[in-house]
């Protein structure tokens, strides 16, 4: 006879999941299904936590265990990978965990809004962390063994990376860094934030700390020597492959290892201090993924430096029992978390998923430099959503105009979700795993913005992010083309000029290689002699890996390397870079590598300039300044129907009829606590009064002296209404700007960003071109 099936709600109900949670007790009786309970947690009592994920076996029938609660077994389904971590923490005698799948109700919405802004607090408070990195296979146990009795012998390190003997074990170790575990979003706060953590692979165990010192060793010689890749090339069961691994310091596990190690400060008596934003977070982190998309931001809550998590939502019973209407319910959730909390960034995965990541891109641009706070919409770092028909050529589905559909659902009415095109998906990332899913090599350009705060270029000059920036919504419906129509949008409006227009388009470069229609557009003509500036500047986008001005040696290395090509054919970087016989050329063509990978050449169309487009971009494309973003961006036009204009109008006089609705309702629920406030006071007074006649007698006197507050009031109301009589609108002195307004007919899709040769650093501000506000979709 099969056992119920356990139920949270039921068996272990949470009166405050903003304030408590569960843990599982193992049973050290080793029996099978495994016997558990599951308890509310109590203050001071310790306990561990795991940090698991799922793994190839759970695409199958999963495994279960026994859940005892008031002397009846409940069965309770988990994963396969998860039934052996917890058979394999039984093994070790751990018998008080927090585990996520089973401590948290999935099922419940609102627990989960709760508790997932509790997740630093639930693994940084935990005794250890344990990672569970899957069962062992034929190579985890030599990994292991490798790591404590060769790569952390430092007496033997640099014999080791040149000896070619253990080939088969740098294999493993490999394979091991590549596990599904590391590429999990969630690892990097429960690792940065762990008191302490051991790392567990089937039977065998090691501390963290000498697993990330391992690996932190390997990243260190081969980034900087390849001195193992070289090692490896050199064997012929392997092919003779250059760079073996790839690039090692974009594996997951590497990333993880370094960035926990910098994401905090230590501070006196073992406190810390976040070093870094939300935006560079998201932005850095992209290699890591997570099951459910809206973690891309709310993993990285607790561990930025301006960002504190909170749920936006309270409990459906609570919110069921209040009368206001919806929206006045949510103001006030909203403001009652800004009151009460610092920084809060609102935790709710009930918003659609476009909803959520507009959301962090208006935070970004908040919490930025002015200067420079539009480059998060240049820097790929949103997740591509599960497709549901067709893709693109860049593996995202697409409607006519670029936007990305995503596959979640809005509320009724409000159309099919959609990614603007301001929200760059790392698609276009740098870098990703090749086709055999072994070695991350790099499959596009660097973004030119870089993270924040770094700042590479400054083309808009000190031209910051002017009041005119909003973001709208809406639904589309009466388009020309009737692909668009019952699609979901969201417009950034944003003030800048267009600087110049697309003319000539080359081929994009494969692989990182220099077309050959390249060097006939720069206008090289003679092969001895020296390349033109621009071309040069334009291959390495004028700037170092570093970001600073390109060296004085780059030209003459560029001109050397372009020599060695076959004349009449594309110049292969990567051939020179692996196989060359002069390193320093090597750099300078990756550094080529990282500016041009999959973008075009191209030649305006009035400045004549040379420059690096998208590979997407089309002629007649605009190239645009915005004020408030670092680098030249190209916009594509589009025009609206008369019929949509009307309707979008009729939109926003709805909305602000709403919000001016909502103003005065959520004021009179304020005058009218107010007045109970104050009837509660006197109602205190008046019985003080009673018992203390004195008491009364002051009060009266008091009562006979005008307020000084009073007269103020008073006469600033005085002022206020001869203000009005005039028809004075603004405060003496002062010049009301008026706000610059878009085309209603018009609005542009963003392709990506593009370096324009001499105009990266304000040069485009002396044309002095008129200013435009973009409605960007």
């Amino acid at each position: 006879m099969s056992a119920p099936e356990y139920l949270h709600k039921e068996h272990c109900p949470l009166d405050d999941p903003s304030n408590e949670l569960r843990i599982l007790e193992i049973s050290d009786i080793n029996c099978e299904p495994i016997q558990c309970q599951l308890v509310r947690n109590e203050k001071d009592k310790k306990y561990s936590t795991l940090s698991w994920c799922w793994g190839p076996r759970d695409k199958g029938p999963g495994g279960e265990i026994r859940i005892l609660q008031s002397n009846q077994s409940y069965a309770f389904h988990i994963p396969k990978s998860l039934a052996s971590a917890i058979r394999m923490l039984r093994k070790y005698k751990v018998s008080r965990i927090w585990i996520d799948y089973v401590c948290m109700d999935q099922s419940n919405i609102d627990e989960k809004n709760y508790q997932v802004p509790m997740m630093a607090t639930i693994y940084g408070e935990s005794e250890c962390v344990y990672v569970w990195l899957g069962d062992e296979d034929e190579d985890s146990e030599l990994a292991m063994g490798f790591i404590r009795n060769r790569v952390l012998n430092l007496s033997d390190f640099d014999r080791l990376i040149r000896d070619e003997t253990p080939v088969r074990e740098w294999q493993a170790l490999s394979a091991l860094m590549k596990r599904p575990w590391f590429s999990r979003r969630w690892i990097v706060q429960e690792i940065a934030i762990a008191q302490s953590a051991t790392i567990l692979c089937g039977t065998e165990m090691i501390a963290w700390k000498d697993f990330a010192d391992a690996i932190s060793l390997f990243n260190e010689v081969e980034t900087s020597t390849r001195q193992v890749s070289e090692v490896m090339k050199n064997h012929k069961d392997l092919g003779h492959r250059p760079a073996f691994f790839g690039e090692v310091s974009q594996w997951s596990a590497t990333k993880l290892v370094e960035e926990t190690n910098n994401l905090f400060r230590r501070l006196a008596e073992n406190q810390r201090q976040a070093q870094f934003s939300l935006e560079y977070l998201v932005s850095k982190l992209t290699t890591f993924v997570s099951s459910e998309p809206r973690d891309t931001i709310y993993s990285l809550l607790a561990i930025a430096r301006d960002t504190v998590p909170v749920t936006s939502r309270l409990g459906g019973d609570v919110v069921q029992s209040w009368t206001w209407p919806e929206y006045i319910k949510e103001k006030f959730i909203k403001q009652f978390a800004k009151r009460n909390v610092s920084n809060p960034y609102h935790v709710d995965y009930e918003l659609p998923l476009s909803d959520v990541y507009v959301q962090f891109v208006r935070w970004a641009i908040e919490k930025s430099d002015k200067t420079r706070a539009l480059d998060i919409i240049c820097r790929p770092w949103a997740p591509v959503p599960k497709p549901s028909v067709d893709l693109g050529d860049d593996g995202e589905e697409r409607d006519a105009h670029r936007r990305i559909k995503t596959d979640t659902s809005r509320p009724l009415g409000e159309g099919e979700d959609t990614l603007p095109s301001w929200i760059p998906t790392i698609a276009q990332a740098a870098f990703g795993m090749d086709g055999t899913g072994q070695r991350m090599t790099r499959k596009n350009a660097d973004s030119l913005v870089g993270l924040p705060p770094q700042g590479v270029y400054s083309a808009a000059g000190t031209r910051v992010l002017t009041d005119n920036f909003r973001i709208e919504s809406g639904t589309t419906r009466s388009s020309d083309d009737p692909k668009l129509n019952g699609l979901h949008y969201h417009s950034m409006y944003v003030e800048g000029f267009i600087l110049d227009k697309v003319k000539v388009l080359k081929v994009p470069s494969q692989q990182g290689s220099i077309p050959h229609d390249w060097i006939q557009m720069a206008g090289r003509v003679d092969p001895s002699g020296y390349l033109p500036s621009e071309f040069w500047r334009t291959l390495v986008a004028d700037r170092s890996p570093a970001g600073e001005n390109a060296p004085r040696h780059y030209p003459r290395l560029v001109h050397h390397a372009l020599k060695q090509g076959v004349p009449g054919d594309a110049l292969d970087t990567k051939e020179i870079v692996n196989w060359g016989n002069c390193r320093i050329v090597g750099e300078v063509l990756r550094r080529v590598q990282s500016a041009i990978w999959n973008r075009r050449m191209m030649r305006t169309e009035n400045i004549r300039s040379l420059g690096l487009v998208p590979q997407y971009a089309q002629q007649g494309d605009l190239i645009c300044i915005l004020y408030g973003c670092s680098v030249p961006v190209i916009l594509r036009k589009f025009t609206k129907s008369k019929q949509e204009v009307e309707e979008e109008d009729q939109r926003r006089q709805e909305k602000q009829k709403q919000i001016e609705e909502s103003t005065k309702q959520i004021l009179a629920l304020k005058l009218t606590q107010l007045w109970r406030d104050r009837v509660a006071r006197r109602k205190m007074q008046h019985s003080a009064e009673a018992k203390s006649p004195s008491r009364k007698r002051k009060r009266q006197l008091v009562d006979t002296i005008p307020s000084r507050k009073k007269q103020t009031r008073a006469s600033k109301a005085q002022q206020g209404t001869a203000g009005t009589q005039s028809g004075s609108s603004s405060a003496p002195g002062t010049t009301e700007k008026k706000a610059l307004k878009s085309d209603p007919y018009t609005y542009y899709q963003l392709i990506g960003e593009c370096y324009v040769d001499g105009m990266m650093n304000g040069g485009a501000l002396s044309r002095l071109e008129p200013s435009i506000l973009f409605e960007i979709r």
